[in-house]
This record gives structure tokens, sequence and C-alpha cells, in this order.
């Protein structure tokens, strides 16, 4: 029996995320372990979500799917997740490190790093990846989109084989990173408040050129694909302004063809 690790940010807590993402359906011969890797008690999404209020734009209606309710950590261990809190260190492949120290991750065969925030839409992501054994040996990591800037790794939504985890020594480098966040339970609207964080993909980006890793895309642009649309900073309506034109070029494509 083949195994895949699920391992998510906690920090948003949206049903629309933990509900779907164990509903998957899984190839013959696999099944799933889900990990909740938290950096605040759900309370605090709770009480920061309760006035929240959605327009009826293709965002707004996106985000009334993603938080028809944000969860306890009653509800998250009920899907089936193991819910762990950590310090609030660094996000990201900070949530990862955390959860690759305190796990015998060689018992897995492929893991998806992923934030939250992210809408999932259809439960066929594993069966649609996995089962074409030729598509499946054709990647190394597997990303949602190609990024911002392309070729960004960063722990949005991306799947990578238990190789890259031994490649890496069980660690993702974060040496680059100054910002941490230890005993915060919130954070503003502010876009810069964690650039910092951006960081981490320096050192991904170029362990992936020198050790020549395959990467793949279900999707090309930013943030959304046919499978999963992630959220920036805990909603689908929130853009940076620079990334706007090609994430709605995408929602388009997909409310055009009946996909969302």
């Amino acid at each position: 029996m083949k195994k895949i690790a699920v391992i998510c940010s906690g920090w948003h807590f949206p049903k629309g995320f933990y509900e779907p993402m164990v509903n998957q359906k899984l190839p013959k011969g696999w099944k799933a372990d889900y990990f909740c890797v938290s950096h605040r008690d759900p309370s605090f999404a709770i009480e920061e979500k309760k006035n929240d209020k959605f327009d009826e734009s293709i965002r707004g209606n996106l985000d009334s799917r993603l938080y028809s309710k944000v969860l306890t950590v009653g509800d998250i261990e009920a899907l089936g997740w193991v819910y762990k809190e950590y310090p609030n260190t660094i996000g990201d492949w900070g949530n990862s490190n955390q959860w690759l120290k305190d796990n015998d991750w060689t018992k897995y065969d492929l893991f998806l790093f992923t934030h939250d925030d992210n809408l999932i839409l259809r439960d066929t992501l594993f069966v649609d990846i996995i089962a074409e054994d030729e598509s499946f040996k054709e990647w190394d990591i597997l990303a949602n989109t190609t990024g911002m800037p392309p070729g960004s790794i960063r722990g949005s939504f991306e799947f990578f084989k238990k190789k890259v985890i031994k490649k890496l020594g069980g660690q993702f480098d974060l040496s680059e990173v100054t910002l941490t966040r230890e005993g915060h339970t919130t954070a503003t609207n502010e876009i810069h408040e964690l650039y910092d964080w951006n960081a981490t993909v320096y050192p991904m980006t170029r362990f992936i050129q020198e050790q020549g890793l395959k990467v793949g895309y279900l999707a090309p642009g930013y943030r959304f694909s046919f499978y999963c649309l992630e959220g920036e900073r805990g909603y689908i309506s929130k853009t940076h302004g620079q990334n706007t034109e090609i994430e709605n070029k995408s929602l388009d494509f997909l409310k055009e063809h009946n996909l969302i």
C-alpha cells in the first residue's frame, strides 16, 4: 500500500478546504493521511471572520463557498485530520518543517504541502494525477499553477515525491528568512506584512535547478486551477494588482466552461 501525506498550514480553517480534501477519491493501492500544522487556535479565525460579508461577484461567491463555516478543532479532527498546534514561527515551508521533524516522513511515497485557504473544487485530484502511470512519472514536484514569478514553489499547493524530500535532507531551507511571528494570533490586511516569507522560494528555486528536478503544473497562470483555487491571505477575492488580470482570465475560463 502506498501512502500520501497531506500537510496543511492551519490558519484560516475554512470548511471549503478541510472537508473536500478528506473526501478525495484514491487510486487503487493508495491511502492518505491528513495533518493540520496549526499556528493558532481556530477560535481566533472564527472571531476574525465572523463579520465577513461577500458580494455576488465570481470571487465573492467563491469565498462564500470557501467559508460556509469556519471549523473548530473538534470539527477538523472529526473529519479525520490530525490536528497539532505549533509555535507560529515561519509560515509556508516553516509549517512543513515542523511536520517533517515531528513525523516519520519516510513512511510516505507522496506529499501534498498546502495552505488551508484553498477552495478545493473536485474529488478526483489524487486519482487524476496518479492513475496515469506515464504522466505520474514525468514530474518530481507538481504545483497547482506556474506561480508568480513563474517557477516559484512556496508551499501553497504542491505535491512532492519522496525522493525530493530525501534530497532535501528532510527539511526545507529557511536560511534566507528573517521574520518569525511567535506569539501572534492575528495578521493585518497589509500585503507587505509577510513579504519576508517570500524568501523561502529562493533556496527552493536554486535547489530545483541544481538537482535537475522536473516540475509539473496543474494549470498555467497564477492561483487557480481545475482542482484548487488558492486564497490570497485567506480569500479568493483578495488580489495583488500586478496579478489580477491573469487571475481573472483563469476565473473567466473556469466560469465559461462551468468548472466553478
